[in-house]
């Protein structure tokens, strides 16, 4: 392993070992439900003292990577559908998750980043993103219309990853296929009406009320990684947001 100091610019020395360990959890060298080495054999390798390995496990631990057991060890924090990353969900009057199926509608492009974008995932004029647009149901109707962007260069080909694993948590491909683990994210919440497009899309009257969800989400590193905008169908459904 290269030494911690080695491309990380000037953090603190338990956050350069901090981000060197968490590489490697994303990376699969340790997979969820494993335990770590011990503090001892983590500072040898690195070259750093004991207490510096423990700082920067703590803060893994607060950021719900790992858990510690006493007399155990520390172990990778298994992820998945009710892990952190899944802070978001559907539910039903009666609090049931309602699962999203198969978008009904896909389409995406690649363009300059416009202003907005520029603002919110922190990038230059002439940087791309990705403009994604998915019509998704529920038990086959049609309830949530999604406009997401992404930078393109830090998630090439992310459009027909989604595509091809429709199912699958963007946030999960992101982790599973790009390294990224997001974490938290900001969400603005308001009242909207159906426009024309939304009512086509939703087979709703035009008018109808929506939610408004704008949400930018956020890679373990702070960098904005997503900007989402919803337009949801609340009949029948409510939206969950769980605070950890």
């Amino acid at each position: 392993m290269s030494e911690p100091s080695q491309g990380l610019g000037f953090h603190p020395l338990y956050l350069q070992v901090k981000e060197l360990l968490i590489q490697r959890v994303l990376s699969g060298d340790w997979k969820p439900g494993e335990v770590l080495p011990s503090e001892t054999k983590l500072a040898a390798e690195y070259h750093v003292s004991q207490g510096t390995v423990r700082k920067a496990i703590e803060e893994m631990a607060a950021d719900r990577l790992v858990v510690r057991y006493q007399g155990k060890g520390t172990y990778v924090a298994a992820r998945g559908f009710n892990s952190s990353l899944h802070f978001f969900s559907m539910v039903t009057a009666d609090d049931r998750v309602a699962a999203a199926g198969t978008p009904l509608q896909f389409d995406w492009s690649e363009c300059p980043a416009n202003e907005r974008e520029q603002r919110e995932l922190h990038l230059a004029k002439d940087e791309l993103v990705y403009r994604i647009y998915r019509v998704r149901p529920v038990d086959d109707r049609p309830v949530l219309i999604e406009r997401i962007g992404v930078p393109s260069a830090r998630f090439p080909g992310l459009p027909e990853s989604m595509r091809n694993s429709a199912r699958m948590n963007a946030y999960l491909i992101m982790e599973k296929d790009y390294n990224t683990l997001v974490v938290r994210a900001d969400e603005w919440l308001d009242a909207v009406t159906a426009s024309e497009d939304d009512a086509a899309q939703l087979g709703i009257a035009e008018g109808t009320a929506l939610l408004r969800i704008h949400r930018i989400s956020y890679a373990l590193d702070g960098a904005p990684v997503e900007r989402r905008s919803m337009r949801f169908l609340t009949q029948d459904l409510r939206y969950r947001n769980t605070i950890r």
